[in-house]
């Protein structure tokens, strides 16, 4: 695979597969992380994390909708506004679709059984603590692991992607996931390290399916065009 040659890959690669580590071998990381929010009660348990947890939805709804009337209209009018093509909606209901769709929502939340921070003895609940990777039956379905609502806000990656290869739009991406992620740990609907196996997993979905749906082939091979220009290491250029 062209992909696992890259050395961006392989660097993603191994970060998810050190802080998966540190999860399993270390969990007092999460209910430390966990403590440190929590004073007789997690402190974002009101209105503010409210928002950002219903403002995925409304951001995924918004942004498909979008990119799908963006690119009938340029079907229609022979036009090309954001330069959206069937290529690039193809890209980002795939992401959706096999990233927090299938991997996260569909295996880990459904079938690791983790409980919530907030449901656990630690912080006044019934359920038993286990750590991340860790299947149990403390919890039957819509589980903590992994954060679903941390998928959807790092959704804004595959989209910054497709849309811009600016630097300014993928962090503006990056610190929407960020900030969805820690209004759920700090509301104590998700350990730490549900939002960062999230994050990995969006991560991964997006930059697979970027380099083999939408990279030219002459960046994805380029022995084979000895002439080209690779433009894939402008991706973060900056605004």
């Amino acid at each position: 695979m062209s992909y696992l040659r890259l050395p961006r890959a392989q660097l993603i690669l191994v970060c998810f597969l050190i802080s998966s580590i540190l999860f399993v071998e270390f969990p007092s990381i999460d209910l430390g992380i966990s403590r440190m929010l929590f004073d007789d009660g997690f402190y974002l348990r009101g209105q503010w994390t409210v928002l950002a947890h219903d403002s995925v939805l409304y951001f995924l709804v918004l942004s498909l909708f979008s990119v799908v009337g963006l690119y009938a209209f340029n079907r229609i009018f022979g036009r090309s506004l954001g330069k959206i093509d069937g290529k690039k909606v193809s890209y980002l209901f795939l992401v959706l679709i096999l990233g927090a769709g299938l991997v996260v929502n569909g295996v880990f939340k459904d079938d690791f059984g983790r409980a919530r921070p907030r449901d656990i003895e630690e912080f006044g609940g019934s359920k038993h603590f286990t750590p991340a990777f860790v299947v149990s039956q403390e919890c039957d379905r819509n589980c903590s692991f992994s954060s679903g609502d941390g998928a959807g806000a790092f959704f804004a990656v595959a989209l910054a992607l497709a849309l811009s290869r600016k630097r300014a739009m993928l962090l503006a991406a990056l610190a929407y996931g960020v900030i969805v992620s820690l209004s759920r740990v700090a509301s104590g609907a998700h350990f730490f390290s549900d939002s960062v196996v999230s994050f990995f997993v969006m991560l991964i979905s997006a930059d697979v399916l970027y380099h083999y749906l939408l990279l030219p082939r002459s960046e994805r091979h380029p022995a084979e065009y000895p002439g080209s220009t690779p433009a894939l290491a402008n991706r973060t250029s900056s605004a």
